[in-house]
């Protein structure tokens, strides 16, 4: 009997030299990574369930639970994606907070819950908006002119860590295929603008479907990746061309919520007034790449992130899967 309760007590001075590990292994990396916490403490899940403990748990579970956001069509919006829910993970937790020795919100395990309704379910349809209840931002830019001025832009981006959609007019990447390369390999996603920026609600459907078609092929060929984002040139479109894109191509047809009309060469300072004030979670916001945006660039993405949301690509805004924000420094999705 006493060998038993020495190795028992071993177990958990190891099992607390673990843990101690643990925190300061999160600490130094900056979050808490994925783990099976009934695994990694096979000397607390050996023991018998705690009911009282797990009750513990199950009560504080049940006031942090956020239900998912069905994607839906909005009158004005269109369609607008899903977002997905949270909720703790009881078995996880109950294993962590024995290993922790305390039951506590900053312990627990949480595990996203999808939601019943996605984007995919409502299409074809336009997309003009994330959800706003996801803190990022899109920021979009379409590219069939202003060459010159993508490598400053690219510079900006990086030094700030960001990364945008571009959404390229196949002629232009035809034309500078060494820019197209440089904006793939700099890690920004790429989206089909077009192949001659013609108004498609003004052509044929069998000239939509060529624009879409060439566009994707030169992108593809040149930089090895397939859009999966349609941004119709000048925002023009129809039924047919929402309905095309993803019938034929399986693309989303993307619009945007606020503008910043920097085609027509305004002052950084009027582009940062038009669009920061009016930021929130959800927000597509359209770009060009001109000088006065360059210079605008790094005062866009410091509001938008002073508001506590996170500048990305579109793909990631509209995606349902939570994101963490500089706002929630514990690791809470």
């Amino acid at each position: 009997m006493h060998i038993r309760r020495d190795r028992r007590g071993a177990g958990r001075l190891t099992l607390a030299l673990f843990v101690a590990f643990c925190v300061l292994w999160v600490l130094a990396s900056g979050g808490p990574p994925a783990r099976d916490w009934a695994v990694l403490a096979p000397e607390v899940s050996n023991e018998p369930l705690d009911d009282a403990w797990m009750a513990k748990v199950r009560q504080l579970a049940a006031t942090r639970r956020e239900p998912p956001v069905d994607a839906r069509l909005d009158p004005v919006w269109k369609a607008i994606p899903g977002y997905n829910g949270l909720e703790v993970d009881v078995e996880q937790s109950y294993w962590k907070t024995r290993a922790m020795g305390v039951v506590s919100p900053e312990v627990l395990v949480f595990r996203q819950v999808p939601p019943k309704v996605h984007l995919d379910d409502l299409m074809p349809a336009p997309i003009y908006k994330g959800n706003p209840q996801k803190p990022a931002v899109a920021l979009m830019v379409n590219v069939s002119w202003g060459t010159e001025w993508i490598a400053p832009m690219l510079e900006v981006l990086k030094r700030e860590g960001v990364r945008a959609t571009f959404f390229l007019d196949g002629s232009w990447v035809a034309k500078n295929p060494d820019v197209a390369k440089q904006i793939a390999e700099a890690g920004h996603e790429i989206g089909n603008h077009g192949y001659s920026h013609p108004l498609f609600s003004r052509i044929p459907t069998a000239r939509i479907e060529q624009e879409i078609a060439r566009t994707n092929e030169v992108i593809e060929r040149t930089v090895g990746v397939q859009p999966t984002l349609l941004a119709p040139p000048a925002g023009d479109y129809d039924e047919r061309t929402v309905r095309l894109a993803w019938q034929a191509f399986g693309m989303k047809t993307i619009l945007w919520t606020l503008d910043t009309v920097d085609w027509k060469r305004p002052p950084a300072s009027t582009i940062v007034r038009r669009i920061v004030p009016h930021v929130h979670g959800g927000v597509l916001i359209l770009m060009h790449p001109t000088e006065p945006t360059v210079q605008a660039l790094p005062a866009l993405i410091r509001g938008i992130r002073n508001k506590g949301l996170v500048p990305t690509t579109v793909s990631a805004c509209l995606s349902p899967e939570r994101m963490e924000t500089p706002s929630s420094p514990d690791g809470k999705p």
